[in-house]
């Protein structure tokens, strides 16, 4: 059985020396968006001299092992086999990624593509000033946000700020969801919450845009290796412009820093997917699974 306990903060320095060494670009493989969406997710890790054994909560499947990291994968895969029968649990594995996916393969393993939690990655630079032809209606949403807001502006988020923020996620709410709360704004609360609280060790990107007079949109990222990762981003649809001007402001943040920027995914709902197409990314790094192997 593998000695699994509760991801904490302290495990994350660990996970991110081997993560950095790595071409990841899932987001799910980032560590600091395993830590936020914590209270959702659930997600136990153990290390060994070997391996690092990640398992998570995955609504609507169960338990699911992350692929082992480190040693040779069909090693690890024994090992988290034995994990599961001990433990009662069917053997899922995700998030595989593609790189991981030709591993499998190899190992004569058959694995499928949940192409709802795959990762959408942009160029910074396109969406740091929508520059290219194909942005001509960014470009046009920003111009209106700020004739229309002459007051408005984007700031980074302090810890101070918190409760400001958690007023406008439940105007937001109230506005995205007819005011009604659900377990997915529940989730959505505590990860906000989790970065606030760790918003400086964790080096979160956080930036809110207002209107002048009250803030009408958050966005949430953190860096990993050669991608800004977009943990959260809510504006009110209210507002035009506004998401347009925050994303920009974002991008123009990190792009000294990274070269991409990772959308993460749409979660099977086509109103993301079509938001998050339109800013045309140009890679999207696909999530496969593998259920009761």
């Amino acid at each position: 059985m593998i000695n699994f306990h509760k991801l904490g903060y302290l495990d994350l320095s660990k996970l991110k020396a081997f993560t950095q060494s790595k071409n990841f670009w899932l987001h799910q493989y980032n560590p600091n968006w395993l830590f936020l969406w914590s209270d959702l997710y659930k997600p136990e890790i153990a290390f060994t001299n070997e391996y690092i054994f990640i398992r998570f909560l995955m609504p609507d499947v169960g338990i699911c092992y992350y692929p082992p990291f480190g040693g040779p994968l069909d090693r690890g895969l024994a090992i988290v086999k034995d994990d599961a029968e001990e433990n009662g649990f069917e053997l899922n594995i995700a998030p595989i990624s593609e790189e991981y996916k030709f591993e499998f393969m190899k190992l004569g393993i058959k694995i499928y593509e949940n192409d709802q939690f795959s990762s959408y990655i942009c160029q910074a630079l396109d969406l740091s000033i929508y520059s290219i032809s194909k942005f001509k209606k960014k470009k046009q949403a920003v111009d209106e946000f700020r004739r229309t807001h002459k007051n408005g502006f984007v700031k980074m988020i302090n810890k101070e700020e918190f409760p400001q923020v958690l007023e406008f996620m439940n105007e937001w709410n109230a506005v995205i969801n007819s005011d009604s709360i659900n377990n997915e704004f529940f989730s959505q609360l505590n990860m906000i919450k989790i970065a606030m609280e760790h918003l400086y060790e964790l080096d979160i990107l956080a930036y809110e845009v207002s209107d002048g007079q009250k803030i009408v949109g958050v966005i949430l990222g953190t860096i990993m290796n050669n991608e800004a990762c977009v943990h959260g981003l809510y504006v009110l649809p209210t507002v035009k412009g506004a998401e347009e001007e925050l994303l920009s402001s974002f991008a123009r943040s990190v792009q000294v820093a990274v070269k991409y920027i990772n959308l993460e995914d749409d979660k099977g709902i086509k109103a993301n997917k079509k938001k998050i197409e339109s800013y045309l990314p140009n890679r999207k790094e696909k999530y496969y699974a593998t259920f009761n192997l």
